[in-house]
């Protein structure tokens, strides 16, 4: 080779070398970078700012991608980073990246690894079918590489799951196994975890003193790590079961230590539960407003983080908090958009909650027919639950029969691949063959044990689903009489026995158009039994009955006072409980010139009415009425006329007790011709003029409310 040749090596060579550097510094390169966008999420997330945070995220995959220069270690750390974050949604796609180059690396731990992350992700976001999915697929791998920490991992994965789904006792079993690894290999944080989610499935199971001593076994085991987040965690699952059994205060008390706890770490998802739970517990100690306002804040986070579970709680949690105000519109939206979310998701025990909300709400409202619409919905799908249940049930046995199945077949594949390729170069073709006909007899034995057992399991889950059905029928019974007995509790004054509000609302439209209805047939006549008589009786000075003689004295003067009512007026009379010290009476099929006849035998019976307090002697006490004619001027539409019958009542009342009380003084009824000196009231209701009735001297005598502006 000549110096000509020399001199072309030697400027190869130098190219190549240039080349090699060039690529090892753009790779270096690339790595910094990708390092500094991922703090730069880290930020972002510490920040809070959580969709910028997913549009970084997003934006640095679609760049490795196309690079094809992020390892997949680093598409699974930045994973993990906005999993921690609760940011479930964006974690999906960035450990799908990794997945892809893990499998296509063939490294099968980090594969199972992986998947048990995407698991977790998906079960977060309540899509549970997915998530079991995963579990499955890296159950197989780690079963086949024997990697036992991986699969108490996957068993404490799969318990999870199968407790949100709502397959209780199932769960316990995977649950059991995991911890049962973890104890023998002094794995103290896993072990407090899985101790934590056997103690939720006795929570969910009514059996707080185990659910209670595990979660105090998930606190001791770690007490000593200070393992902040979890610990926090620890806390607020035993305030949720103080809350549960109805100790209130120790429960704030324990969710606000958990909350302490957790503030001081990252894990926004659980200071979002947390919160949550504290919410719920305000409201139970009568706090709405402090509850509502930490249940708003706690919604805010779980809408923006995608986790359907979680937005499903906090918003039964709100509709609960409004019930409690009696803001029924407020739960009823609540309820409604709940209810909307759950079928969405074919969540159906997330409807039948809301419905349920759905139900009381109509009760409270006194809409029964669109409450007795609902109870008809959720009949159905208690049915369709029943049923999918069932379903579910048969397909998880026969999974978990076929992964069964698959991974033991593997691994009689795997072995006996190996024991093919060690006696190939020793043993001649017969050894083969009786060595592929034991593998053949084995699974031909493998295949009818499988059937056998199948067949066992079903035969159980049958007998579980009868059982089930009995049960759900026993439950339906229990509805429809607690749907009665709410449905009467509704119309009540639980006090007095009397009918309150409800009732009457229900009942007064009628009546104002059989009266109006009586009264264009025989107009004009005011002597037929055609009229509605409308009376605000109010108990005198009964501040001064509580405040002398206690509460409990004034709750006993009011039932009796109900008690003299019910002899005062017929039993065909509407006698209502209209709030505190006050009651309404409609007498129906009367005539208006029967009213100061009524009013002077109800004020007189009164007075004339000892009230056995409790004490040695009894008390006299008076009362003032306020009547009218219902309603006083024949208006046609029922909400005008009950509101302008009320406020003329109201009005006579208060003036009753301006000028003395122990009397009455109210409208027989409105005149069409105008007076010349028109009344306070005739001028204050618009009318031409009024013939009123009342117990003092005269209607000069009368002391007035001042007019209010027109």
């Amino acid at each position: 080779m000549g110096r000509e040749g020399f001199s072309t090596v030697r400027v190869l060579v130098c190219a190549l070398l240039i080349t090699v550097h060039g690529a090892q510094v753009k790779t270096v390169e690339a790595f910094e970078l990708f390092n500094t966008e991922i703090a730069d999420v880290e930020n972002l997330l510490n920040a809070k700012q959580y969709a910028d945070a997913d549009s970084k995220a997003l934006l640095l995959l679609e760049q490795a991608l196309q690079q094809q220069q992020m390892s997949a270690d680093t598409f699974s750390a930045l994973g993990l980073l906005l999993q921690n974050a609760s940011r479930f949604e964006v974690s999906k796609a960035i450990f799908n990246a990794a997945l892809e180059r893990y499998t296509t690396d063939g490294e099968l731990n980090k594969m199972a690894s992986t998947l048990l992350q995407l698991a977790t992700s998906e079960r977060h976001l309540s899509n549970y079918s997915i998530a079991l999915t995963y579990v499955r697929r890296a159950m197989s791998i780690a079963q086949i590489e024997r990697n036992e920490l991986l699969k108490a991992k996957l068993n404490l994965e799969l318990g999870i799951i199968q407790q949100e789904q709502g397959e209780i006792e199932t769960a316990l079993e995977p649950l059991k196994q995991a911890l049962r690894y973890f104890r023998e290999n002094n794995m103290a944080n896993e072990m407090s975890v899985t101790l934590l989610r056997i103690g939720e499935i006795y929570s969910l199971l009514n059996q707080a003193t185990l659910a209670h001593t595990y979660y105090q076994d998930a606190f001791d085991s770690i007490e000593e790590t200070q393992e902040t987040r979890l610990l926090g965690v620890i806390k607020t699952r035993i305030g949720a079961l103080s809350l549960k059994t109805g100790s209130v205060n120790q429960a704030i008390r324990a969710i606000n230590e958990g909350l302490e706890l957790l503030l001081s770490t990252s894990d926004v998802g659980a200071i979002a539960e947390a919160k949550m739970l504290l919410g719920r517990a305000f409201v139970e100690n009568g706090d709405t407003a402090k509850g509502r306002e930490l249940l708003q804040e706690a919604m805010q986070f779980a809408d923006s983080s995608g986790q359907a579970k979680l937005v499903k709680e906090g918003r039964l949690a709100l509709a609960q908090a409004y019930m409690k105000e009696q803001s029924f519109e407020l739960a009823l939206e609540e309820a409604r958009t709940g209810t909307i979310d759950a079928r969405k998701n074919r969540d159906l025990r997330g409807q039948l909650s809301f419905l349920s909300l759905q139900l009381s709400a109509f009760v409270s409202l006194g809409e029964f027919k669109k409450a007795l619409d609902i109870q008809s919905v959720m009949q159905q799908l208690r049915e369709v639950l029943l049923d999918s249940e069932n379903k579910s049930a048969i397909e998880g046995l026969q999974a978990e029969i076929e992964l069964v199945r698959q991974s033991r077949t593997l691994e009689k594949l795997e072995e006996s691949k190996q024991l093919a390729l060690a006696q190939a170069e020793r043993e001649n073709l017969q050894t083969t063959l009786f060595w592929s006909i034991s593998l053949a007899a084995l699974l031909l034995t493998f295949l009818v044990w499988s059937r056998y057992k199948q067949r066992q399991q079903t035969i159980i889950l049958r007998r579980e689903v009868r059982q089930q059905t009995l049960n759900l029928q026993e439950k339906n019974q229990e509805l429809e009489r607690a749907y009665k007995t709410l449905e009467e509790v509704s119309l009540r004054d639980p006090l007095t026995g009397l009918y309150n509000r409800h009732y009457l609302e229900s009942q007064l439209p009628g009546e104002i158009r059989r009266s109006q209805f009586s009264a264009k047939q025989s107009p004009s006549t005011g002597k037929t039994k055609q009229d509605l008589l409308c009376l605000l009786i109010d108990i005198d000075h009964f501040k001064r009955i509580n405040d002398d003689y206690g509460h409990i004295a004034g709750d006993k003067v009011l039932s009796a006072f109900a008690n003299v009512l019910k002899e005062v007026f017929r039993q065909t009379d509407l006698i209502i409980r209209w709030g505190g010290e006050e009651f309404l009476v409609v007498c129906r099929q009367s005539t208006r010139e029967e009213l100061p006849e009524v009013a002077e035998r109800c004020r007189e019976m009164v007075a004339n009415t000892p009230f056995d307090i409790g004490l040695e002697k009894p008390i006299n006490i008076t009362c003032s009425i306020g009547f009218s004619l219902l309603p006083p001027d024949r208006e046609e539409d029922f909400d005008t006329a009950w509101k302008r019958t009320f406020a003329v009542i109201d009005y006579a009342l208060y003036a009753t007790k301006l000028s003395g009380r122990n009397g009455w003084v109210g409208v027989i009824e409105t005149l069409k011709t105008p007076r010349e000196y028109p009344t306070p009231l005739d001028t204050k209701f618009n009318f031409p003029g009024s013939r009123i009735a009342t117990s003092f001297n005269n209607v000069a005598s009368i002391k007035w409310p001042e007019t209010l502006e027109k």
